[in-house]
């Protein structure tokens, strides 16, 4: 069992990260081979629109780290992707990461990665609840995985996140990452 997590935040080491990682240790434990993936050490452009990987090639047109992460993704068997909120919606780079992934999908919109992987979130934000987190949950277990043919397998998030280490304020929280990663096993 392989489970990767993505890491999205432009701060590398901040507290989304930490939140993946938590969710990743939590499936280490049960027995998962794991890798973190962060996007501060990718390079990954977004997307151009060009429609390449709908006009029979199979890839995208663009020759960056995107191709590995590709790789990485239909070899999973499940995914942690962890993003920020920013003013009620996840960071620029997540979106990026997503709109790219449009490349797993056939012309007719069929797969081109196997369907049934279980895909988690993990959100963090400064100012914001429930309310905040709500609609990106949503997003992610309707759109993201209705169209990647992923299978939901929870949301783990923590507000009042100001600075880079104010996830250990909430320990909680990071029970709650490890148990939602024994959850992907």
């Amino acid at each position: 069992m392989k489970i990767i997590g993505i890491a999205t935040s432009p701060r590398k080491g901040g507290n989304s990260q930490k939140l993946v990682e938590s969710v990743l240790a939590g499936a280490k434990d049960a027995g998962a081979e794991t890798e973190l993936i962060c996007l501060t050490d990718q390079n990954i452009h977004p997307c151009i629109g060009c429609g390449d990987c709908k006009s029979g090639h199979d890839t995208c047109a663009q020759k960056d780290d995107m191709s590995m992460l590709y790789e990485k993704i239909a070899a999973a068997d499940g995914i942690i992707f962890g993003a920020p909120i920013y003013f009620g919606r996840l960071n620029a780079q997540a979106y990026m990461v997503i709109d790219r992934m449009w490349a797993l999908l056939n012309p007719d919109f069929s797969l081109r990665i196997p369907a049934g992987k279980k895909f988690a979130v993990a959100l963090t934000c400064g100012p914001g609840d429930a309310k905040t987190i709500q609609p990106m949950e949503q997003y992610f277990q309707n759109t993201v995985c209705g169209i990647f043919g992923f299978t939901y397998a929870g949301t783990v998030w923590q507000n009042q996140l100001m600075s880079p280490a104010d996830l250990e304020k909430f320990p909680e929280k990071i029970t709650e990452a490890n148990e939602l990663g024994k959850r992907l096993v």
